[in-house]
């Protein structure tokens, strides 16, 4: 049922509708006596988008950077109790000499930093640097 009503209205003309047209009348003397105007092509030539210039292109470094401090010839031994400071036995290859040093000590342009019962920090110009004792059970030597 809903299929043949849906049918009809579908297919069945609808009143058309209508419109009034009001009547334009047009001053002919008032047109003639205008000109043409020309157009103005000016109007084209705005940009239609902008595009940033292109960053600057880096200019190479005239320095290049200091090279890396020589590394810590230093061997730590051991850490031994001494009271109740700690104090490093550093082997020096430089002097091939073993040295006590202990929280504030000095031997040439180094400061010892701190001494833990694993490591030794040692203070120079290339900062904190830090020896630690090998775990025997972590690959180090007997």
């Amino acid at each position: 049922m809903c299929v043949a009503v849906c049918g009809v209205w579908a297919f069945s003309p609808l009143e058309s509708a209508r419109v009034e047209v009001p009547e334009l009348t047009v001053n002919s003397a008032a047109a003639s006596d205008a000109a043409p105007r020309a157009l103005d092509l000016s109007a084209f030539n705005a940009p239609l988008w902008f595009a940033p210039p292109p960053p600057p292109t880096k200019v190479a470094e005239s320095a290049s950077p200091p090279p890396p401090p020589p590394p810590l010839k230093w061997q730590l031994l051991a850490i031994v109790r001494e009271g109740h400071a700690l104090r490093a036995l550093v082997y020096d290859p430089d002097t091939d000499k073993v040295i006590v040093l202990g929280e504030g000590d000095q031997s040439g342009p180094r400061r010892i930093a701190r001494v833990t019962p694993t490591s030794l920090d040692v203070r120079d110009e290339a900062g904190v640097r830090t020896l630690a004792l090998r775990d025997a059970a972590q690959g180090g030597r007997p």
